[in-house]
């Protein structure tokens, strides 16, 4: 069995229980989720962000402030030099304040940081970034693609990624995990035996998580059983990383 101190990753499902009610507003929201405009033109990617604090002394949590432009509400994302195909900082349309106010994503998160290593004697506020984002697919000449398309490093010291749902239609999207020296590898430029582990995420809430310093990981491409049929894959991922004092 995987554990994230000693292997850099686990598959697991977490033990976070939801309502009717409030999975229906989870559900709302990835209907609702905006076009992402990083994206390729040919790639169907949808994505809202938020980002929040949780101070490791209580585990009290609290939302940041989103960016207006326009009566729309955004928050940041960057990544710094973790992300080949984007060094700077991005803009996403902000979570809804129905689902930042669900018991089911406060108790993800706080549920989420729980596993964490290093982070529950710094004396600063943990920062968070929460992304939910759907891939879809409805012709396999322009399959679902997620950002980057290789094996990466978050730049986060811990991210954990949740699927809400894959529908009947979704063939592939296979998770990877390798060592950190194929960072910015395409999956074909790895060995199969150096693949640490591989797997695909099937029901509600099944999970992984991984410890950046320790892992490189990928997800491959979503593509539909049929053409004209619509592959969805919905994913939740929450990070967490040091703040920094500045003077």
């Amino acid at each position: 069995m995987f554990t994230l101190g000693k292997d850099g990753f686990i598959h697991y499902n977490p033990q976070i229980t939801i309502s009717e009610s409030e999975k229906e507003i989870l559900l709302t929201e990835f209907k609702l989720l905006e076009r992402d405009k990083y994206a390729n033109q040919n790639t169907l990617r949808y994505r809202r962000y938020a980002n929040a604090i949780i101070l490791p002394w209580t585990q009290e949590f609290f939302w940041l402030p989103t960016a207006s432009n326009d009566g729309v509400e955004y928050s940041g994302y960057d990544q710094g030099g973790n992300n080949p195909e984007y060094s700077n900082i991005r803009y996403f349309n902000a979570l809804s304040n129905n689902i930042k106010n669900t018991d089911f994503l406060k108790n993800l998160i706080t549920d989420d940081f729980k596993k964490t290593l290093g982070f529950e004697n710094y004396y600063l506020p943990i920062y968070v970034g929460i992304h939910f984002v759907k891939i879809c697919c409805s012709n396999n000449n322009h399959p679902g693609i997620s950002s980057p398309d290789c094996f990466h490093q978050d730049g986060e010291p811990f991210t954990f990624a949740h699927l809400v749902y894959r529908n009947d239609f979704a063939v592939g999207a296979k998770n990877y995990i390798a060592s950190t020296e194929y960072r910015n590898k395409k999956l074909n430029e790895v060995e199969k035996e150096k693949i640490i582990s591989d797997f695909t995420l099937t029901g509600f809430m099944d999970s992984f998580a991984v410890c950046d310093e320790k892992v490189s990981h990928y997800v491959d491409h979503l593509q539909t059983i049929e053409n004209g049929k619509i592959a969805e894959r919905a994913m939740i991922l929450i990070d967490f990383s040091f703040t920094k004092q500045a003077i």
